[in-house]
Order: structure tokens, then C-alpha cells, then sequence
């Protein structure tokens, strides 16, 4: 599993010390959970409408089938 190194403010890190003993948990898990629970979210809100609305001369195509895409390998 990897392991990920982050840094913060030492006021942070007493926050996130004192929510994880909160939780019962150790900071690793108690860190580990916050990061799988805001990943697992989706996209935000409002976040298609506001990025492809940003481009008022933007023309979509009325054929979208297009031809097939060749794979990267």
C-alpha cells in the first residue's frame, strides 16, 4: 500500500490529531478515511455547468459518433 507525506501547520495537525482520537482512530486511519471518503464524492456540484458552460463559442458537433479511437499502447 502506498504511503503518502504531506505537510501542514502544527495547528492543523493538533486539529487533525484531536478529531482522529474523536473518531477512535489512529491519525493514519482517521487521514486515510478522509481522503477515500472526499475522493469517493464524484465531481463538486454545479461543475459540469460551470466548466463547459465557460466557453460561450463553443460548437457542439450535432454528430458525436465520430470515428474509433485508436488505444495508446
Amino acid at each position: 500500500m502506498p504511503q503518502l507525506h504531506l505537510y501542514v501547520t502544527d495547528a492543523t495537525a493538533d486539529l487533525l490529531r484531536a478529531d482522529a482520537d474523536a473518531a477512535s482512530l489512529s491519525l493514519s486511519r482517521y487521514m486515510a478515511k478522509l481522503l477515500t471518503d472526499k475522493a469517493n464524492q464524484g465531481w463538486p456540484d454545479g461543475y459540469f455547468e460551470s466548466v463547459c458552460g465557460s466557453c460561450p463559442d463553443f460548437e457542439v458537433p450535432e454528430d458525436l459518433s465520430g470515428p474509433p479511437v485508436e488505444p495508446w499502447d
